[in-house]
């Protein structure tokens, strides 16, 4: 029942340079700082190449954004582009200037040994430090950036925001093209350009953008990761791109020919492969290599860095970007007579493509395998064979070889992400605890929780936990002994996984006492019904949000010594929404008490609409008020 953990937009791959941490603080408080001026001007070449021009100056509103930026960082890639006409400076209050001066200048580079080439990003950042920056002064701005090498030739796009969060007293962004370039414009809520041919036959488009006060979402609630749309932010796409067929083929045309199997790579996929007699055996042992001997490494799709590397390199260095990853998995399989393709994916926050096509909706690579008519992401280090990570689910995907198509990744079906935990507790004459408990989960629960504990039996002093258990004790006052009892293998990749632990805990209950003794354990369920609750608060939320419906059962056999006397258990609890539903059933036996607590979510993801906000909040009420139960007992 639980929305995705929130973040606010997603990586929109967008061609600005703004001050380090560009958001206010909130959205909404006060503002810390402003745009005095924010004029960018590209001006694309024939061959798809661009010459970019930024002249910015920020006004410091408060001390708390002194820090933030007094450092200013112009990056760019080093192979494609030349940084010129840097100027920095502070602008007092009082109009006095002062230069950046070369000692606060770093610049750091990716540069390769004795000239050559980086293996892996080439990407230069050129760090500025503002000397004697206060209050009232503004930061100043400006240089050029020319990008040589076009990131597709013949082709450019452009996806371009203006900050709704930030006070904007001039802002522009200005587009020149040749006239039979073919570019096509589209903005959402920005005014509409002002456009001209100019004298050499070029075309031009400027936008201008003000905004005296901020958006102000404070109110919003939290407890929502917000589903945005491109039609929701003050927007500007810039493309001569004809469709996303149009996109794919420019991508094709310089990753086909790199995925095309050397005799080294034929030999490793035939090495690799065995004796799988399948055509899918074969893919799942490939997917299966990838994941695990090549390493997450370089600059993905940013920046106009589109090309994979050579597959010899990728196996000499074992890492490489996410297209290195899809490109060497496309060769192996090849290599075996398997076909795919690769597959262009946003994996931020945005599940659409906006209607004017532009590369830069696309941040990552993965595969596509239409014989068996799934998606795979060897980057993962967690997903097994036909599963994706859980933010790559639902999502529009370009697969880029012909023929080339928009298609959209598998959605998880709710029951498939699932977690349950069964706790046999016996509460001793002295009040004491002895616990054992068996957690289990499936699907993305399972993925990310082998993954924390193979990562967690890497310390040299694990020692089946038992000093994690003693400290977890400490911290809450008790006295205490624990451990794993057992663990499922952490070295494999699997959409189940289960553990079990052992622990006593001192002195916990107060037997001597008449006492109302909460129906839950020390440890919880790795995905807690009761976390559930902070939803009964919830005012209706105005937006579509990021959702992901599981199904989560919590079991509890607590048996009493027979110095006490069960008296009363809570009464069960039943609610139905047309999504979701909650059950908690009592059972007493003597001095033993079973619980069964169980939510079932089917609520539709991974995008919700504000409608199901009601059900959840029904639903987490009930979870709310069934928490607060106890079961009492007094002394005999």
């Amino acid at each position: 029942m639980k929305p995705a953990s929130a973040r606010c937009i997603a990586v929109l791959m967008l061609s600005w340079l703004g001050p380090p941490g560009s958001a206010q603080a909130a959205d909404g408080e006060t503002p810390t700082w402003k745009y005095e001026k924010r004029d960018v001007r590209f001006d694309v070449q024939a061959d798809g190449s661009t010459i970019a021009h930024y002249d910015l100056a920020y006004t410091v509103l408060a001390e708390s954004a002194v820090n933030r930026l007094d450092e200013q960082v112009i990056s760019y890639h080093e192979r494609s582009g030349r940084l010129s006409e840097v100027v920095a400076y502070t602008r007092k209050a009082d109009g006095k200037r002062i230069d950046v001066p070369a000692t606060n200048v770093q610049v750091t580079s990716h540069s390769g040994v004795d000239g050559l080439p980086p293996a892996f990003s080439d990407s230069v950042d050129r760090r500025l430090i503002y000397p004697n920056l206060a209050v009232g002064d503004t930061v100043v701005l400006s240089y050029t950036l020319r990008e040589d090498k076009p990131t597709f030739a013949g082709r450019y796009s452009l996806m371009w925001h203006f900050d709704d969060d930030v006070p904007t007293d001039s802002a522009s962004l200005s587009v020149t093209a040749p006239a039979d370039f073919g570019m096509r414009t589209q903005s959402y809520e920005v005014d509409a350009p002002q456009e001209q041919t100019l004298a050499d036959g070029r075309r031009q488009w400027v936008w201008h953008y003000q905004r005296a006060t901020p958006v102000d979402r404070r109110d919003e609630s939290h407890l929502f990761s917000r589903a945005w749309h491109y039609r929701d932010m003050p927007m500007v796409m810039v493309s001569n791109f004809r469709d996303y067929a149009d996109v794919a083929a420019a991508y094709e045309a310089e990753a086909a020919r790199l995925a095309v199997p050397t005799p080294r790579v034929t030999a490793l996929a035939r090495e690799i492969v065995g004796d799988a007699a399948t055509p899918r055996a074969k893919a799942e042992k490939l997917y299966a290599w990838v994941q695990k001997e090549i390493s997450f490494a370089g600059n993905c799709l940013a920046g106009g860095d589109v090309v994979p590397r050579d597959t010899e390199l990728v196996l000499n260095m074992k890492r490489g970007d996410c297209k290195d990853h899809a490109t060497l998995l496309q060769a192996l399989l090849t290599s075996v007579g398997v076909p795919s393709t690769q597959a262009l994916i946003n994996s931020g926050e945005m599940y659409e493509l906006p209607e004017l096509p532009c590369w830069q909706a696309f941040n990552h690579v993965i595969n596509y395998l239409p014989d068996f008519d799934v998606h795979v992401d060897a980057t993962s280090p967690r997903d097994p064979f036909g599963e994706l990570p859980a933010q790559e689910h639902g999502k529009s995907v370009l697969h880029t070889r012909a023929p080339a198509q928009v298609a959209r990744t598998a959605t998880v079906l709710p029951s498939s992400n699932w977690s349950r935990m069964r706790n046999a507790i016996k509460v001793e004459d002295d009040g004491s605890m002895v616990v054992n408990s068996v957690f289990e989960v499936g699907g993305a629960m399972a993925h990310s929780m082998r993954h924390s504990f193979a990562q967690m039996r890497k310390a040299p002093d694990f020692e089946r936990g038992e000093r994690i258990f003693k400290q977890s004790f400490e911290r809450s006052g008790y006295r205490g002994t624990g451990f794993y009892a057992r663990m499922d293998d952490t070295g494999i990749v699997s959409d189940r996984f289960s553990f079990e632990v052992n622990y006593r805990i001192a002195d916990y209950l107060d037997t001597g006492n008449p006492y109302g003794v909460k129906l839950d354990a020390y440890y919880p369920s790795p995905a807690p019904i009761a976390d559930l609750a902070a939803f009964a608060v919830v005012e209706d939320y105005p937006h579509d949000f990021l959702c992901n419906g599981d199904h989560r059962t919590e079991e509890l056999q607590m048996s009493f010594p027979p110095s006490v006397k069960l008296l009363a258990v809570p009464r069960d609890v039943e609610l139905k929404q047309p999504d979701i539903s909650y059950t908690a059933h009592y059972e007493q036996h003597g001095n033993e008490l079973r619980v069964v607590r169980s939510v079932v979510d089917n609520s539709p993801g991974p995008i919700c609409s504000r409608e199901v906000v009601a059900q959840y909040r029904a639903i987490a009420a009930a979870i709310k008020k069934d928490m607060q139960v106890q079961a009492v007992y007094q002394p005999q």
